[in-house]
């Protein structure tokens, strides 16, 4: 039987699976991309030396396509990156409901719980 779930898994499957929404939503409204820009400008006026600032802003540069796909890679460079993004805290992406933030945090601790659940099982067969 495995232990407690890792948190961090569970806020970075979180924060993954809200990119995710959030690319889908850039086919909608490629717009959302110049939004993320105005918030990430608030943030380099406080962090201006910080280097995901100039990482975000090269990738909000990317063509929407490309920007689609690295905003829901699974690479650690991206897991790095999600945790200041500025797509989260722009104009017309709304994840204060409390309802929607409650079923993205159930759902990511299911999806790490399986994963973990996985790597407990894989670890006892390579073991035995």
């Amino acid at each position: 039987m495995s232990g407690p779930l890792n948190q961090e898994t569970v806020n970075d499957t979180a924060k993954l699976m809200m990119h995710r929404l959030i690319a889908r939503s850039l086919v909608r409204d490629p717009s959302l991309v110049d939004r993320a820009q105005v918030s990430l400008a608030a943030v380099a006026a406080r962090f201006p030396d910080r280097s995901f600032v100039r990482e975000w802003d090269a990738l909000l540069g990317l063509p929407t396509t490309k920007l689609r796909l690295l905003l829901t890679g699974r690479d650690q460079e991206m897991t790095r990156l999600r945790l200041s993004s500025p797509f989260v805290t722009a104009a017309g992406v709304d994840f204060t409901d409390q309802a929607l933030r409650r079923r993205i945090w159930r759902a990511a601790r299911r999806i790490a719980a399986r994963g973990a659940a996985r790597s407990d099982h894989d670890r006892r067969k390579a073991a035995a």
